[in-house]
């Protein structure tokens, strides 16, 4: 699985109802940050519950660095939380997409209201892409969203280095060691202490959330090491049927080097017993270009090797040796050289 981030949708609206809520538009279809979204991905997303109420929205997406030392996203950073399941909604406000409601917490409502018109929203996601194009594009195209992270308040590019100060000046101050032991916040008010019991009852959300964080978590880890197992097991398996595949082409090869060579010396006018070595011997060595026999290449080196032993033959005076290059005849008969040529050989051992 792969982290994925949207491209920036802008808000809908910024000011917060009576309850704490906004409309929210959460991605629609196109080219984003990370690849292309299909309207069909995004709807299979919402039937899959993917962008479900009390998943959790940041003060921004978390840098590299925050990644590798608080990979949980620090709590100063959450403005909020969805309070109802995205859907697909063709017909809505800000064109088709993704939509929902989003509680924004209070210590976020006057600076998302402030600076609504210039921040925006976007996703942070797991899921899986393979290389396409699409609307004329090549890239990522993304094939399913498994899992949300969040969805977060970024800033929209384009705007400069001011909206980024903002988002920075907006998120809650860490209190001071002093102000800690005083019970005050660094703006003098009494600091917020949070507890497990406090938060269940005030902010059950945030349970829930955190909940569904916790068990797509688990899920992601458990699934990427089955994709991991299932990837080495098949790695292994190609490997052991590439091995398999090398040494019955090898065999293959073998029963074809002998039966070129068998065909070669056929015609030649050594004895049988000679024929029979040259086989064993050549057959074992054959001359391979491209994974195939080279037969100019090999039959060169047959006939080099019979008219050796034709030579060796004549030399000996064993009897009337001809073919492929073979020396001149002597008076015996090549029945009598073959006999003679045996008993020599077992006059040494049988070599």
């Amino acid at each position: 699985m792969t982290e994925f981030i949207a491209g920036i949708v802008p808000l809908i609206e910024a000011k917060t109802d009576s309850n704490g809520t906004i409309p929210i538009k959460i991605i629609d279809a196109g080219w984003g940050s990370s690849g292309y979204y299909s309207r069909e991905v995004l709807q299979q997303a919402a039937n899959d519950r993917v962008y479900a109420a009390g998943l959790q929205m940041y003060w921004n997406h978390p840098t590299k660095t925050d990644e590798k030392e608080r990979p949980e996203r620090d709590l100063r950073d959450l403005a909020g939380v969805l309070t109802e399941d995205a859907r697909w909604d063709e017909q809505g406000p800000k064109g088709p997409g993704l939509y929902s409601r989003a509680k924004i917490f209070s210590a976020y409502r006057d600076a998302v209201a402030e600076m609504g018109p210039y921040i925006g929203l976007s996703h942070y996601v797991w899921g899986e892409s393979k290389q396409g194009e699409a609307e004329g594009k090549k890239g990522d195209i993304i094939t399913r969203i498994a899992a949300a992270r969040s969805v977060d308040f970024v800033t929209v590019p384009g705007r400069g280095g001011a909206i980024a100060e903002a988002f920075r000046a907006a998120r809650p101050p860490v209190p001071t060691d002093e102000q800690k032991a005083a019970g005050e916040s660094s703006m003098g008010e009494p600091t917020l202490k949070l507890t497990l019991e406090s938060l269940r009852k005030d902010h059950p959300e945030i349970i829930e959330a955190l909940r569904k964080e916790i068990e797509n978590s688990a899920a992601m880890k458990e699934a990427q090491a089955q994709q991991e197992k299932k990837l080495k097991e098949t790695e292994t398996a190609l490997e052991e049927a590439k091995a398999e595949n090398a040494r019955l082409k090898e065999a293959q090869l073998l029963v074809e080097a002998k039966t070129f060579v068998e065909e070669k010396v056929k015609s030649a006018k050594i004895p049988d017993l000679t024929k029979a070595r040259i086989v064993e011997s050549l057959a074992k060595d054959p001359v391979v270009k491209d994974g195939k026999i080279d037969e100019t290449a090999y039959a060169a080196k047959i006939e080099a090797a019979v008219k050796a032993e034709a030579e060796y033959l004549a030399n000996l005076g064993v009897g009337k040796v001809s073919g492929m290059g073979a020396g001149a005849p002597t008076e015996k008969t090549l029945e009598e050289s073959e006999k003679t040529l045996e008993e020599r050989i077992k006059a040494f051992g049988g070599i």
